[in-house]
C-alpha cells in the first residue's frame, strides 16, 4: 500500500509540473522542470514496476492511490496555481513541500522495513531519494533566485506554510503520520 502511494505522489508530480511548463514565462525554469520532470516520471514507472512483485493484486496494477481524500485535497491545492504570475507558489509547493517531505518519508520507510524482504524497494527509494535531492536544490537555487525581495519571499513563506499545515492534516503521502507520530508502523 505505501508504494501505491509513492506512485500516486510521484504520478501526480509528473502530471501538474507538465501542464505547469506551458504556464511558466520564465526560460530557465521552463528547461530545468524538464529534467525533473522526466526523472520524477521514472520514479513513477519503477515504483509501479515494483507492485506485482510485492503481490498487491490486479488493482494495483492500474491505479496508484491517495491514502487519503486529504492528501489527495493537498495534492490538488499544490496543483491550482496555473497562471503565469504564480511560478513561486507553483515551485514552492512542489521543493519547498512536497519533495522534501517525500524525501524524508522515503528515508523513513527504508530504516523501518525488512532489508531483506524489501530489498528492490529499498534500492528504488536510494536512488529516488538521491535525484530528489537534486531537484530540491535546484528548486531551491531557483526560487531563491524568484524570490529577490521582501514581497517575493513572503509569497514563498506564505504558500509553504499554507501547503505544510495541509500535508499534516492528512498525515502526509502515507496518510499515518498524524501529529506526534514519528513512525510508519
Amino acid at each position: 500500500l505505501r508504494v501505491r502511494n509513492f506512485r500516486y505522489a510521484e504520478e501526480w508530480m509528473v502530471m501538474m509540473m507538465g501542464g505547469w511548463v506551458a504556464t511558466i514565462p520564465e526560460i530557465p525554469v521552463k528547461t530545468g522542470l524538464g529534467k525533473v520532470i522526466w526523472e520524477t516520471a521514472q520514479a513513477a514507472d519503477e515504483l509501479g514496476k515494483r507492485l506485482p512483485e510485492l503481490r498487491c493484486g490486479r488493482k494495483s496494477l492500474e491505479a496508484s492511490e491517495a491514502p487519503n481524500t486529504a492528501f489527495a485535497d493537498f495534492i490538488q491545492e499544490v496543483s491550482n496555481p496555473e497562471t503565469p504570475d504564480l511560478t513561486i507558489e507553483k515551485l514552492s509547493g512542489v521543493f519547498d513541500v512536497l519533495i522534501p517531505h517525500l524525501v524524508e518519508i522515503y528515508e523513513m520507510h527504508n530504516r523501518e522495513t525488512d532489508a531483506i524482504c524489501d530489498a528492490p524497494t529499498i534500492e528504488i527509494l536510494e536512488h529516488m531519494v538521491r535525484r530528489k535531492r537534486q531537484h530540491i536544490q535546484w528548486g531551491q537555487e531557483v526560487l531563491d533566485a524568484l524570490c529577490d525581495d521582501d514581497e517575493t519571499q513572503q509569497r514563498r513563506r506564505d504558500r509553504a506554510n499554507q501547503l505544510s499545515g495541509l500535508l499534516k492534516e492528512s498525515g502526509g503521502v502515507t496518510g499515518v503520520l498524524e501529529t506526534g507520530q514519528a513512525s510508519l508502523n
